[in-house]
């Protein structure tokens, strides 16, 4: 099992502001799965609870990608930034899928690059 964050190479953001927002999907992703099913959640953190980040080309191709993951099951959380620090409000900056099955998740992003 493991979990992806797709995170968009379009938009400037600092180092720490692009962890921060890889961070959020995880969790909010994560969370999504614990709530829906406790055992697939436990079964991921007792496997070490893989992540991989990778790149996204834009907006669309996040909800594009979300849109997939969601008609297979899966579990998403899209981040949009509050506007605090670096970049415009409501700006989508990541995409949260899984955790899920490798192949499931492959069948998602299995063409995009990592991080």
């Amino acid at each position: 099992m493991k979990q992806v964050i797709v995170l968009r190479e379009d938009i400037d953001i600092s180092k720490g502001k692009a962890a921060a927002q890889v961070a959020h999907a995880s969790l909010n992703a994560s969370l999504k799965v614990r709530n829906h099913s406790k055992t697939s959640f436990d079964k991921w953190m007792d496997n070490g609870a893989k992540k991989v980040v990778l790149k996204g080309e834009n907006e669309d191709q996040l909800f594009e990608l979300m849109s997939i993951a969601r008609a297979l099951d899966v579990s998403t959380s899209l981040v949009r930034d509050a506007g605090h620090t670096e970049i415009q409000s409501g700006t989508v900056t990541a995409l949260g899928i899984g955790p899920d099955k490798d192949e499931v998740i492959d069948r998602i992003t299995g063409d995009l690059k990592t991080y």
